[in-house]
């Protein structure tokens, strides 16, 4: 496993046509591997800041090549590179007991039953902060952990259109700490992702030590 970062340009037309819509931002992203065949259901990524500089964090089990990324919404004239270190040993060092910063992009959802006529239950999106809080907290021990403490840091509704069709997807990011109740079951969850929607940016949960 890899994780990778590269820093993009805020200020490029090109980079906020891209964020607009978190469709081109998979295209993208599946284009820094050398088969998306082979990246399909592998790759996480989100859009995350520190400071003032915004980035792309991408999880993949295969190294990325950010060129073209940089090509279009970076700095290419500068020599700007990306950033990737091997992650499998820190996953592999994860153990029961201990505590963890955490942060989470995620897309929180719910199902409801349909009524009778033997329909499928309608999938809808978290719609209130409380909703969405609660929903980390249900999803927080299927995942391997308990949270110690967290917030909702921001929330956002994007729609973009996916060929025909306009999407709709709630997105709610936190913040805070965890202890590790299940080390497997978290390394596992952090691996495949926690939530839906992960091909747009959604369910990449990361670790920092406490006071970082």
């Amino acid at each position: 496993m890899f994780l990778s970062r590269v820093e993009i340009n805020p200020h490029l037309s090109k980079t906020m046509w891209t964020l607009a819509s978190p469709q081109r931002m998979h295209a993208i992203v599946a284009a820094s591997f050398p088969s998306a065949q082979d990246a399909e259901g592998r790759v996480l990524w989100r859009l995350d800041r520190l400071g003032p500089a915004q980035y792309i964090l991408v999880q993949s089990s295969v190294k990325p090549d950010f060129t073209h990324l940089i090509e279009q919404l970076g700095w290419p004239q500068s020599g700007q590179q990306w950033e990737t270190r091997e992650y499998g040993s820190f996953l592999k060092a994860l153990e029961e007991g201990q505590r963890w910063r955490f942060r989470l992009c995620a897309n929180p959802t719910h199902s409801v039953k349909a009524l009778g006529n033997g329909r499928r239950g309608k999938l809808l999106a978290c719609g209130s902060a409380n909703h969405q809080k609660e929903w980390l907290e249900a999803h927080a021990k299927r995942c391997g952990f308990n949270l110690t403490s967290f917030e909702l840091i921001g929330r956002d509704l994007l729609r973009f259109q996916r060929k025909s069709e306009i999407v709709t997807l709630g997105v709610a990011v936190f913040e805070g700490t965890l202890e590790i109740e299940s080390a497997d079951t978290l390394r596992g969850a952090m691996m495949t992702g926690i939530g839906r929607a992960k091909a747009y940016g959604c369910g990449l949960l990361t670790l920092a030590r406490v006071g970082e």
